[in-house]
């Protein structure tokens, strides 16, 4: 009976210490690490990109609320669109990690967290790392007006402003 509880402690001990090497930070720590300008781990990035996917799962709902209405002025527009500002509240750090996930290059981010962003790319509110956007785009079109250099001579699609191949 002694050597079956010392086995289970033993495992209980080596589960325990594992699971205190591969602690993720919280999202507070990692708004630190950003705002210091620390250089991000993988463990930063499946933070973020957790932190992201809830934010963007969550107010989902609310963008096909607003995205199936006629006008914003709709009462069941300005309801979803104020329950979404209520959840925007309620994430403190998203416009942080946005930026900092939309100024990252995808395979910074580790092999789990790149199929976590695939997975998360049909949200509207989640944000893509720097050049999945345009992956995940009509491949016909080039990029927006916006981003079209002064000297291109590519045809502009009327009223889309995209130009196209």
């Amino acid at each position: 009976m002694k050597n079956i509880l010392k086995s289970i402690a033993a495992v209980a001990l080596v589960v325990l210490m594992a699971a205190c090497g591969q602690k993720t930070p919280t999202a507070e720590q990692v708004a630190n690490s950003i705002n210091a300008n620390k250089d991000l781990t993988e463990a930063d990035y499946t933070c973020m990109v957790d932190y992201c996917g809830e934010y963007a799962k969550d107010a989902q709902q609310y963008f096909d609320i607003i995205n199936s209405q006629p006008n914003d002025s709709t009462a069941e527009a300005i309801k979803a669109s104020d329950s979404l500002a209520s959840l925007y509240e309620k994430y403190s750090y998203i416009d942080l990690f946005r930026t900092k996930l939309e100024s990252t290059d995808i395979s910074a981010l580790g092999e789990k967290n790149a199929k976590k962003v695939s997975e998360y790319a049909a949200l509207e509110a989640f944000p893509l790392p720097g050049g999945e956007e345009q992956k995940m785009l009509n491949p016909n079109v080039e990029g927006m007006i916006e981003q079209m250099p002064a000297e291109s001579t590519e045809v502009i699609a009327t009223g889309a402003g995209e130009a196209v191949k």
